[in-house]
């Protein structure tokens, strides 16, 4: 791993996209085919992470992380790691200082975040430019 501060508007996250081909989100203009799911039953879709799901919810409109997650379910960890009430506890107790760092992985000249979404969208929210991250080549 190489740790490095990245731009945040250059990080992008892994979305479900389908589930045994069941659309779980929406088409976007700003959403690219996934490296990692060719031929797999879960087909993921990649985008900035200005344009999640994630991002929408920490600005107020919840109603599509809401429903990303209920479609995605364990897929996206919800109910595991991931659920409302923790993501608001992390808004509302946020601390840049206590964050740590974002892990992501480099594919194709492209900082996908493997851990850190949500934390990358508070960020952004609050302004910040730059994060620390791990990278994994």
């Amino acid at each position: 791993m190489t740790l490095e501060r990245i731009l945040l508007n250059n990080l992008y996250c892994k979305l479900v996209y389908k589930i045994n081909n069941k659309q779980i989100i929406k088409e976007n203009i700003n959403y690219n085919e996934c490296y990692c799911c060719r031929n797999s039953n879960i087909k993921h879709i990649i985008c900035k992470v200005v344009n999640s799901p994630h991002y929408n919810y920490v600005n107020g409109n919840k109603v599509d992380y809401i429903n990303y997650m209920k479609n995605a379910g364990k897929y996206a960890g919800y109910g595991l790691e991931h659920g409302f009430d923790i993501f608001d506890k992390l808004i509302k107790e946020f601390s840049v200082s206590k964050m740590g760092t974002i892990k992501c992985v480099l594919v194709n000249n492209k900082y996908i975040i493997e851990d850190g979404v949500h934390r990358s969208s508070i960020l952004l929210n609050l302004e910040q430019e730059f994060c620390w991250v791990d990278i994994r080549i």
